[in-house]
């Protein structure tokens, strides 16, 4: 089986572009933003995420109360729905790769394991970046320095 992923690269690149936009925003304001890195906006607080060829494009938006943006999470990798020796060395590796460029960029991350392993990040303006390499895909929450906030203030 062949599975897809964007580069480390690519996925840096992305987190890169929405550690640039001045927060707080709205939904819409994300969606129309996300045109910048090639999604489309969709119904319902979603992007998609054509441009790099995943099996699941949807990039689901979660918003605050009043209204502002508090995070969203976008696939690196296609989901991978089957168990075999070559689908956790696709998942292991490309999850390495995007911690390796993270580090790069933004400095040591705060590592986790279990029964998912992640890799978290506070960039300079207080926004949150996990990388996770879950059962079936590596993804990438980002965190806006809004919500960032909030989850420091419950000890999080």
């Amino acid at each position: 089986m062949t599975w897809k992923a964007m580069t480390a690269e690519r996925a840096c690149d992305v987190v890169d572009f929405w550690a640039s936009v001045e927060w707080p925003q709205t939904a819409e304001q994300v969606q129309q933003l996300g045109t910048g890195v090639g999604w489309t906006p969709d119904d319902d607080e979603m992007m998609q995420n054509r441009t790099d060829d995943l099996g699941e494009p949807s990039v689901a938006i979660i918003t605050l109360p009043s209204g502002e943006v508090a995070s969203f999470s976008f696939w690196v990798t296609d989901v991978v729905r089957e168990s075999s020796e070559g689908a956790t060395s696709f998942l292991d590796d490309h999850y390495a790769l995007l911690v390796r460029e993270g580090r790069s960029r933004w400095g040591g991350a705060e590592l986790s394991s279990g029964e998912e392993s992640s890799a978290q990040w506070t960039l300079s303006d207080g926004a949150r970046v996990v990388a996770t390499r879950g059962s079936q895909s590596v993804f990438v929450d980002f965190i806006t320095p809004q919500y960032a906030a909030v989850l420091q203030d419950l000890g999080e």
